[in-house]
């Protein structure tokens, strides 16, 4: 029986199952930490947050006032935004939980039904882990929406655990399939 096309384009690949197997245990490992300390990872991730839009405002200012093309008066509003926004984040990082809470609610749903429907029309390997990978963040985005405020600082590193949990286990998978077939090529040869 052949195979389906899409499925060709793995063979590159197939060689390099370890790796995909090391990254996905790894971020099975990584997703079982941030389980661990779900205000910990909350807190961290408000953080990043912050200082990423206090580094990008900086990096737009040096290119607005470097570059030599026309420079828009939007772009210098938003480099000014994404500097107080991020002080502001930096400053009270439970409000800023509570407002990335909301943001993530909305990732988590959009991102989940996006590789739900994503996965459903794509001809690739173990696309089931792929679906129940886009239900899981999709449940997610919806209990996050319906009990938020009350879940703003745990409920984000939460929701990190287990989304890092199932994406590792996706990248396990696809490991494990890309060795049978490394296996049935060199059995083939």
């Amino acid at each position: 029986m052949p195979e389906p096309a899409p499925f060709k384009a793995f063979e590159s690949i197939r060689d390099r199952w370890g790796r995909f197997l090391v990254l996905g245990i790894a971020v099975v490992v990584l997703g079982f930490i941030a389980l661990g300390d779900t205000l910990l990872v909350t807190i961290i991730s408000v953080a990043l947050l912050g200082w990423v839009l206090i580094i990008s405002s900086i990096f737009h200012a040096v290119q607005w006032f470097r570059g030599k093309e026309e420079r828009h008066f939007l772009d210098l509003l938003g480099l000014i935004l994404d500097l107080v926004v991020g002080g502001i984040i930096l400053a009270n990082p439970a409000a800023g939980a509570l407002t990335l809470t909301l943001v993530l609610a909305v990732f988590f749903l959009a991102g989940g039904l996006m590789r739900v429907f994503g996965s459903m029309t794509a001809e690739t390997p173990h696309r089931g882990w792929s679906v129940l990978n886009g239900v899981v963040s999709a449940l997610l985005g919806v209990l996050l929406l319906a009990h938020w405020p009350s879940s703003g600082l745990w409920f984000i590193g939460f929701a990190i655990g287990i989304e890092l949990i199932f994406r590792g286990w996706t990248w396990i998978m696809l490991s494990l399939w890309l060795r049978r077939r490394s296996v049935a090529a060199a059995a083939a040869a």
